[in-house]
């Protein structure tokens, strides 16, 4: 996720890096060659289009500004749904850290390593699900075990929630320690459920790709109502109109999967460093 001022305004206006405008640019570039040829044999050939009215492009534009504006807003929420997902699992997890601290100390350094390693399962979990470096995360004698689980995270918050039963009725913890432990135990699993919830139910299919298509047609069409009035004119306008909207669907698609590893997606990796960090610490302290 890119950090920023958002006071510093000329440099907001000409910077493109971590923007949808590299993948927008080239299209934008396309679509504005197309306008000017047909402007040109217009004008230069006396060559006849087809004339539509600005009336069906004002009515038009008023339907897909509303789509653009539930578009924006659904993949707005997800991103800062999972933005809320990661910081309850950050506090989680140094709240568990914190009482098996003060409940066995190092009683179990298993508990910790695990804890740790959650944070790493869920990430992969949401994205590729490549467990290769399972060496560096899992204690040794779990590895086969990891491995064979269908579901990883699930398998660590389980082996997680059977230390600490154990723990229990070997008297190194009370009845009342085990179900604080247990609570937020289970509050991990609801964070997992969460996030699974963000990445596994996209924006509905006919939605996205009916909004595409209106916005097809309404580009295409857009330079056959300007031609007329304002000539050349045509080509800026329509490159303009073709930028604000094909970007403002862009940043929808981009930011609808908060937990990918697009430059404006949350710092899933960073967040997981600070995890490891934090669980470490309290565990030394």
């Amino acid at each position: 996720m890119i950090e920023y001022d958002n006071k510093h305004w000329f440099r907001f206006l000409f910077k493109s890096s971590g923007y949808h405008f590299d993948g927008v640019f080239f299209s934008l570039l396309i679509y504005g060659t197309l306008v000017g040829i047909l402007v040109f044999a217009h004008l230069s050939f006396d060559f006849d289009i087809f004339h539509i009215p600005a009336s069906f492009h004002t009515v038009l534009g008023l339907v897909i500004g509303l789509l653009l504006v539930f578009r924006t807003n659904t993949a707005y929420e997800r991103w800062w749904e999972g933005r809320k997902q990661l910081g309850s699992l950050l506090n989680t997890a140094r709240n568990l850290a914190m009482k098996y601290k003060a409940y066995i100390n190092r009683e179990d350094d298993v508990i910790y390593t695990l804890l740790e390693a959650f944070p790493w399962t869920l990430k992969e979990n949401l994205r590729l699900k490549d467990y290769s470096s399972v060496a560096e995360h899992i204690p040794a004698d779990m590895i086969a075990a990891f491995n064979k689980a269908a579901h990883k995270p699930n398998f660590v918050l389980a082996e997680l929630s059977n230390r600490t039963n154990q723990l229990m009725l070997k008297n190194k913890i009370t009845a009342e320690q085990f179900l604080i432990l247990e609570n937020k135990i289970s509050e991990l699993t609801d964070i997992l459920g969460a996030c699974e919830r963000i990445k596994n139910t996209p924006i509905p299919f006919g939605y996205a790709i009916h909004l595409k298509r209106i916005l097809l047609i309404y580009l295409l069409s857009l330079p056959f109502a300007f031609i007329e009035s304002i000539g050349w004119w045509s080509i800026p306008v329509a490159m303009i109109v073709f930028y604000t909207m094909i970007g403002i669907e862009l940043i929808a698609e981009e930011i609808e999967d908060p937990f990918g590893t697009d430059v404006n997606d949350l710092p899933v990796d960073e967040l997981e460093d600070k995890i490891r960090l934090n669980v470490e610490e309290i565990k030394e302290g």
